[in-house]
């Protein structure tokens, strides 16, 4: 039985439904999970219907495995912020299926949320997302024709600082769908990393010829703007862009950074103060709000700003270490400590705890005489 092939399988999780699961058999396994007090059983129950016996001895016949099921109890997992237990699933289904496209690429996307937590736990991610790239790899010679494996083997190129296997990733699939406008903007910000302004540029106008009503183009192109000191053009891209789609988050935080980099840190301040406090919640928007106050010498709201995230993303060191740096670097010692604790929830090994403690303890010490 092989499910190397493409199209994926129809699968619905709708985060809102009613717990529990419907199978037929088929390709139309479903998993319907609220996050509620029933999310335990829910995945253990996916769990069972996707890899029915595969703890057992394996028999001498062929196994049978429900992919979409599979798919569906990892997809859940990935929901919820568990890339390990993700994972274990993913490599069991691709020990079962080892030609199936969709399980390597699960096995990618399960990797890149584990690195995303190490980098949170101050823990290396790049051993992750290296494997990440290789596994999107494998998925991408087994399923060669799309375009989708090509662009996410891109995306976690990116991560793991391969820029040139990320270009050639996206112009593969940019090839593969001449209508996408996606491949042209991650190919023009892949660029845009490397300063290569001239691809850069001609990648995103592509893209905006592709799709005029989307944002997304015009606030790169914004951003490429920006880089080369083009700050009235930048600011007025940048402002369109976000005019266009006032919900996201997205646009607004490269607005703010834009008129960072312009010298108004002020007016960035400003636009990321208006977003919904959920939004402001989230790591890039933190980021530039903190630099903004930074370049306003407002060292202690930068820490507050932080802290904040800190304790919205209890699982962040990295988050609880930055904050307690600024603390003591605003001389609020107290906040600093309580951030040691912060980092240590989150890590509780780790070292990000103990190099803000030391950090304290050494601007505690009298300098010494000469």
């Amino acid at each position: 039985m092989s499910h190397g092939s493409y199209p994926r399988p129809s699968l619905s999780l709708p985060r809102s439904s009613p717990p529990g699961v419907v199978h037929d058999g088929g390709a139309n396994a479903v998993v319907r999970f609220d996050g509620g007090a029933n999310a335990v059983v829910v995945l253990a129950l996916a769990v069972v219907l996707a890899l029915a016996g595969c703890d057992g001895k394996a028999p001498t016949n062929a196994t049978r495995v429900n992919v979409p099921a599979s798919a569906a109890a990892i997809e859940t997992y990935l929901r919820e912020g568990l890339p390990d237990e993700a994972l274990r699933v993913a490599d069991r289904l691709r020990e079962l299926e080892p030609t199936s496209a969709l399980a390597a690429e699960l096995q990618a996307r399960a990797l890149l949320m584990a690195a995303t937590h190490d980098a949170e736990r101050g823990l290396d991610p790049l051993p992750r997302r290296r494997l990440a790239v290789e596994r999107y790899a494998e998925a991408c010679t087994m399923a060669p024709s799309e375009a989708g494996l090509w662009r996410s083997q891109g995306v976690a190129a990116d991560m793991a600082g391969d820029a040139e296997r990320a270009i050639r990733c996206y112009e593969t699939a940019a090839g593969l769908d001449p209508s996408s406008m996606q491949d042209r903007l991650l190919l023009g910000l892949a660029h845009l990393r490397r300063r290569e302004f001239e691809e850069a540029r001609r990648a995103l106008e592509d893209a905006q010829r592709l799709a005029p009503d989307s944002p997304w183009p015009i606030s790169a192109q914004a951003s490429l703007h920006a880089e080369l000191g083009a700050f009235d053009e930048a600011i007025t891209m940048a402002r369109r862009a976000a005019a266009m789609a006032p919900t996201e988050a997205g646009l607004a935080v490269n607005l703010s950074k834009v008129l960072r980099q312009s010298g108004a840190p002020a007016l960035a301040i400003d636009v990321l103060m208006a977003l919904a406090p959920g939004q402001r919640l989230q790591r890039g928007a933190t980021e530039e709000l903190a630099l903004s106050l930074l370049d306003l010498h407002r060292e202690a709201d930068a820490a507050r700003a932080w802290n904040d995230f800190a304790l919205a993303s209890p699982h962040d060191a990295l988050a609880a270490g930055e904050a307690g740096r600024l603390w003591l670097r605003a001389g609020d010692r107290a906040r600093a400590r309580a951030c040691v604790d912060l980092a240590r929830v989150a890590q509780p090994d780790g070292t990000i705890a103990n190099d803000l403690q030391r950090l304290i303890e050494a601007s505690d010490r009298p300098p010494q005489a000469p």
